[in-house]
């Protein structure tokens, strides 16, 4: 899966980053393992990102996580058994977003290399996360 990724530049001191996952057929999250529904974005020039998630199903809550890596290439996004080698780490508490709901959190990232986003459901339910259903925006200084 890739992501949507579209950069500008506002001013002659602030740049911003907007990215959502770019697959039409959606992200399937079960209850199992975490799902990536934004793979690796490089996020070394910002300070900070805002992530919302909309949840379209009404009978599950997903549990999503954003994971930050100080490593120039962290290697796969973090599942549900992220090894104690790994090169992410979590970044923030879990956010639960309720059914037929959204959340919307903001993460200071200045240091950060990288940024991941997953999900996995709550329950033994699946669902589908249409394409926009995840959207990181991140701001930084030129």
């Amino acid at each position: 899966m890739d992501n949507t990724v579209t950069k500008s530049r506002i001013s002659n001191t602030v740049k911003t980053l907007e990215a959502s996952n770019a697959d039409t057929a959606g992200i399937e999250v079960t209850g199992g393992s975490f799902v990536p529904l934004l793979t690796t974005l490089d996020i070394a020039t910002y300070d900070r990102v805002t992530i919302q998630i909309r949840n379209q199903d009404n009978s599950s809550t997903p549990v999503v996580r954003v994971y930050g890596s100080l490593f120039p290439t962290p290697g796969t996004e973090p599942s549900i058994t992220t090894p104690l080698d790994s090169k992410w780490v979590q970044v923030g508490d879990d956010i639960s977003v309720g059914a037929s709901s959204g959340a919307i959190k903001s993460i200071s990232t200045t240091g950060l290399k990288r940024l991941c986003v997953v999900a996995r459901d709550s329950a033994s339910n699946t669902q589908t996360f249409p394409i926009g259903d995840c959207v990181v925006f991140a701001q930084g200084t030129v």
